[in-house]
């Protein structure tokens, strides 16, 4: 019998709890307050972020990191830096988090939502293509479900069409395509440590580049407009905006960082474990990671259902099946363009509010996927073992075997 109609679950252990943390955090913060440097840095990076910020740039193959305070605000600060502003256009994709169209408008730009492609469910390149006008600036690739769109077809595109590349890593933390690190590979990259994130604390976010100009320019809009000594790039920026970094977070990330290459390669490894199982599963398809892909982890897992192969079960309840299994799962956010809230009068507002009736022609894909397809697990899960993976799987067999239950 399913859980859900009073069975024993398959699942009733426990999963790896989120945050992980020891010691070294708390020992991290105790330095901290004993410093009495707390804040952002002001005209320069404070003690525990200037370290934060070299670590982590490297890490990530860049030669600068600007620490900021949340994932949003990268990239917010990135195209202020890029210098999109009104009148702009920017290419995202339909199937992100808001925040990557929400900053866009933030400047006063037009996020331009295109459809994903059906077995990544990242950025379509193709679509991005039809959608250029000598109004576009720029383009923001999202690494989603652990897996990326085609980064060599798109940084093609985009010199071809002379667009800045801002890479939303808020969910590819470490990835790599080929040898280069994610954030790398165009013009900087931008990094989110929210509490749900591969590192966190509590909030937070980062943008790495290799130009030295968009590294002058993200610390001074960042700082109130202070231009730091020897910046040759900076005067007449934005003076708007105090989107610093407290040495509180940077000290936990640094922690954070010290343990992040093992959960990576955990992640990893039991991800694709589970791909290998689920394949074996009629009606379940797991997102696909592009083999060129070579390092990732899952934020989130992601796989599609077919109702057909579950006597026709909707969605909700086989997430609601699952779940009372002992598998947390939930659907994905809603498509960009159900989830933007423009301003009344904007191109914004005409694309995504007035005539929101157009969306199944625009976006197929990401419509059907969000509406019929997509069911996410929480990336901590996967800091689990290769046996709890064959739970995920078992649940869902059983789920299939007793769909007549539902």
């Amino acid at each position: 019998m399913l859980a859900i109609k009073g069975g024993r679950p398959v699942r009733v252990k426990r999963w790896p709890q989120w945050p992980v943390y020891d010691e070294r955090e708390i020992k991290a913060l105790e330095d901290v307050v004993r410093s009495r440097y707390w804040g952002g840095g002001v005209a320069g990076s404070g003690p525990w972020e200037a370290e934060f910020e070299r670590r982590f740039a490297r890490y990530h193959g860049c030669r600068y990191g600007i620490c900021v305070a949340n994932g949003t605000i990268a990239l917010h600060v990135a195209l202020l830096a890029a210098g999109i502003g009104e009148g702009d256009e920017v290419i995202v994709p339909d199937l992100t988090f808001w925040a990557t169209g929400s900053a866009v408008l933030m400047t006063g730009a037009t996020p331009i939502v295109v459809d994903v492609d059906p077995e990544t469910c990242c950025l379509d390149v193709g679509k991005a293509e039809e959608a250029v006008t000598d109004k576009t600036k720029a383009i923001i690739p999202v690494y989603n479900y652990g897996t990326a769109p085609d980064m060599d077809k798109l940084v093609k595109f985009a010199k071809e069409h002379g667009l800045v590349i801002i890479e939303d890593c808020a969910r590819g933390h470490g990835f790599m395509w080929g040898d280069k690190s994610a954030g790398s590979i165009g013009d900087m990259g931008c990094f989110s440590f929210q509490q749900g994130k591969f590192m966190t604390a509590g909030e937070g976010g980062m943008i790495v580049t290799n130009s030295e100009e968009y590294k002058e320019k993200c610390h001074a809009i960042k700082d109130c407009g202070r231009v730091r000594k020897g910046d040759k790039y900076s005067e007449g920026v934005l003076n708007w905006f105090n989107y610093r970094m407290t040495q509180f977070q940077a000290a936990v990330l640094l922690a954070q960082l010290d343990r992040f290459e093992e959960q990576l390669k955990t992640r990893q490894k039991n991800s694709e474990y589970l791909s290998k199982r689920l394949m074996e599963i009629e009606g379940i398809t797991p997102v696909k990671v592009d083999p060129r892909l070579t390092r990732h982890q899952p934020w989130p897992y992601a796989f599609k259902y077919d109702s057909s192969f579950f006597r026709n079960t909707s969605l909700e309840r086989f997430i609601e099946a699952l779940n009372a299994e002992g598998i947390p799962c939930w659907r994905t956010e809603p498509p960009l363009h159900e989830s933007l809230r423009p301003l009344k009068g904007t191109k914004a507002y005409r694309l995504y509010v007035e005539e929101r009736d157009k969306a199944e022609e625009r976006y197929p894909v990401s419509v059907k996927a969000y509406y019929k397809e997509l069911v996410e697990l929480p990336q901590n899960i996967f800091l689990a073992t290769e046996k709890d993976m064959d739970d995920i799987a078992e649940a869902i067999i059983k789920i299939q075997k007793y769909a007549d239950e539902l």
